[in-house]
């Protein structure tokens, strides 16, 4: 068994925590925004009317295992939603605008269910009739293909229970072309191909949840289905050491299929104890099915084949989680505790074979092609707030982790781990309106369950073995946020933070030879975010400007090259800038809104992939003329949008010397959205 110590500062800092008699907590600082302050954006759902609270962007959670750490910053009358795959959104839509009552926006929550966020939306929502909306949506790209999009809401009573539904159909047909050059090391051509993309699919999603009082509470059942299907096929005429011309020397078909099933299903309770406190007791147990399958075939002259490989493979994985926790109602002091056990399992299994010339498909082994993965844990937590004076509050939470980890088939292994996740909070409100929040917490990384199994990418010519003795990454956060509200929705916020990781999951060098993933070290992470919500009605009635973005950097000692570089696969920096104006009088609205990220680098032991995209502008105008309904057209990227990758590859590993260089670029041009919404 590995024991993860707590770290100094952490167990003074708690000591220094610990309660004084007497002492009241101070209220989490609470802005309401009634449904009067949305009526002007005519909102069909909750989701669009959480989309307009100024300096707010839903959060989606992270994707972990188990909950406690999984969820976004959206409560519903107080609860996180239930579900984990749906997320805040897909529960948020259920929701008609004519139930939601107002929308308290918490900064400083105190709460497990804020699952550690500094600020939150908490919707307060009323119990209607039968109501729900509906949506119809249209895409035409620069191709003239067409791209359905349907979905569908309903709430109200059902046989005694409160319940709500939600149903979403698309179906997507993308073409994109482009070019691939391949050289040598000195930049001499060897290969010049020209890309064709046709990429179609669909994905249909029934989600619902049914509630009722009973047992002394209230009893909720969630549940979830979703099936998704995608077929992407490649076409690559090349030419030898040449620019295009004449007839092509080469072609390369590419085809990737995707078959994906998954579900949902979980039930919670909550209620109050004859103590003075209440209860929550939650179970959710998921599944999710996937089939893929590749193929490359290189024909060189055209019709001639040259080599071919084959790629398939099938993967399940199964989680179940119960949680408990217990919270006194009302008292000066906001203790809660809790505790958590889950399970996690992976059946993966990998295929793959390649032939040269007119012979047969011969097989390619990896290690951990076929293996089985399962995961045990339990966790138990303790917070507590309270106020050192009428504006400081101070929030402590010690929680302890058990985990263990299987794994069984092509590769086997056996750990057992515990972890200590204490984590220490200091809020300053000394003004309304303006709020101060410096943390330091300690969390367990996800463990990226693929890793454990190997995989094929046969467009790039890549495998990555599968690593059985791999370790949750650690992390301990520093972080210094600011967040300032004024008049006329005026919001201003901004934030530091530093991490020290450990066990960090890189490429290394497999024991038995190949490349995988892998625990290789130590890595600091650092950056900053900003926000501003401002209203520019000086300018023009009903204007505004809402903007949001961050930037980060890293510092990891790569243990092939012995050289400092970014960990992989960090977005340094990205930014999303919306104007609006908004013309109650003509009930129509327009925006103008650009986003765009910096350069993405993906590191593996024998190469470096870099990734780019150009920005995009979002060009929309809309109407709610006609009752109950609204109009929405948008343009993406007028212009057209591109995309670069490059690939620098090296010999035998990145600590040798380039042996060949890739660049691709393809462009995706304009799209017209056309939407219709409406409620009943």
């Amino acid at each position: 068994m590995t024991l993860r110590g707590l770290p100094s500062p952490f167990a003074v800092a708690l000591v220094l925590a610990a309660p004084a008699a007497g002492m009241a907590a101070e209220p989490a600082r609470v802005t309401s925004y009634p449904r009067a302050y949305f009526d002007s954006f005519a909102p069909s759902t909750a989701f669009d009317m959480v989309a307009r609270v100024p300096g707010f962007a839903v959060d989606k959670g992270e994707s972990r295992r188990g909950f406690g750490d999984t969820g976004g910053n959206v409560l519903i009358n107080g609860s996180r939603p239930g579900s984990k795959a749906g997320g805040p959104r897909e529960a948020l839509s259920r929701i008609p605008a004519s139930a939601v009552v107002r929308i308290d926006l918490i900064t400083n929550p105190t709460t497990s269910e804020a699952s550690g966020r500094s600020v939150i939306v908490d919707l307060i929502v009323k119990e209607t009739g039968l109501s729900g909306s509906w949506g119809v949506s249209a895409s035409l790209n620069h191709r003239g293909d067409v791209r359905p999009y349907m979905e569908a809401s309903v709430s109200g009573p059902i046989l005694g229970w409160r319940g709500s539904g939600r149903a979403q159909f698309r179906a997507f047909r993308d073409n994109t072309e482009g070019v691939r050059l391949r050289s040598a090391p000195d930049g001499a051509l060897r290969l010049h191909e020209d890309e064709t993309r046709l990429s179609q699919g669909g994905e249909l999603t029934l989600a619902g949840d049914i509630r009722r009082e009973a047992l002394g509470g209230e009893v909720v059942i969630n549940g979830r289905v979703e099936g998704q299907e995608a077929r992407t096929r490649f076409d690559f005429p090349g030419y030898l050491g040449r620019p295009p011309s004449g007839s092509p020397d080469q072609f390369r078909a590419l085809a990737y299929d995707e078959d994906v099933l998954d579900a949902e299903l979980g039930g919670e309770w909550s209620g109050r104890l004859p103590n003075a406190w209440s209860l929550k007791i939650l179970s959710l147990g998921s599944w999710r099915h996937e089939e893929t399958a590749s193929g490359s075939r290189t024909e060189t002259p055209p019709g001639a084949l040259a080599s071919e490989i084959v790629a398939g493979a099938d993967r399940t994985f199964v989680e179940w989680v119960a949680r408990a926790t217990v919270t006194p109602v009302g008292g000066r002091l906001r203790p809660e505790a809790g505790g958590e056990v889950a399970y996690n399992r992976l059946d993966s299994a990998l295929s793959l074979a390649n032939r040269a010339g007119s012979g047969t498909l011969a097989p390619i082994l990896l290690p951990a092609a076929d293996v089985v993965v399962e995961e045990r844990r339990a966790e138990a937590f303790y917070t507590l707030a309270y106020d050192l004076n009428p504006k400081l509050t101070l929030d402590a939470k010690a929680a302890a982790e058990w985990s263990e980890i299987a794994v069984s088939g092509d590769a086997e292994n056996r750990q057992q781990l515990v972890f200590f996740k204490p984590a220490l909070s200091l809020s300053w409100r000394p003004s309304p309106g303006v709020s101060v929040d410096a943390g330091l917490k300690r969390t367990v990384g996800q463990l990226d369950f693929d890793a454990f199994a190997a995989s094929a990418e046969v467009g790039d010519d890549r495998t990555q073995g599968g690593n059985a003795e791999l370790r949750p990454q650690l992390e301990t956060r520093a972080s210094l946020d600011i967040d300032l509200r004024g008049r006329d929705g005026l919001v201003l916020n901004a934030g530091l933070f530093h991490e020290w990781r450990g066990d960090v999951l890189e490429p290394v060098i497999l024991p038995g030879g190949g490349f995988g993933s892998g625990n290789a070290g130590r890595a600091r992470v650092w950056g900053a975010e900003f926000g501003a919500s401002v209203s520019l009605s000086s300018l023009a009635s009903g204007l505004r400007l809402d903007a949001r973005g961050s930037w980060r950097d890293a510092a990891f000692s790569d243990p092939l090259t012995g050289q400092s570089r970014r960990v992989t696969d960090l977005d340094p920096w990205d930014y999303d800038v919306e104007l609006r104006q908004d013309l109650p009088a003509y009930r129509l609205s327009w925006s103008l809104q650009v986003e765009g990220r910096g350069e993405n680098f993906d590191y593996f032991v024998p190469e470096v992939s870099a990734f780019s995209v150009d920005p995009e502008l979002r060009m929309s105008i809309e109407s709610s003329h006609f009752r109950n309904l609204k109009l929405r057209m948008t343009v993406f990227h007028p212009m057209g949008r591109g995309f670069t990758s490059e690939r620098t590859v090296y010999a035998p590993t990145r600590a040798g010397s380039v042996s060949a260089r890739e660049y691709r670029r393809w462009e995706e041009g304009r799209q017209f959205w056309f939407t219709a919404k409406g409620v009943f």
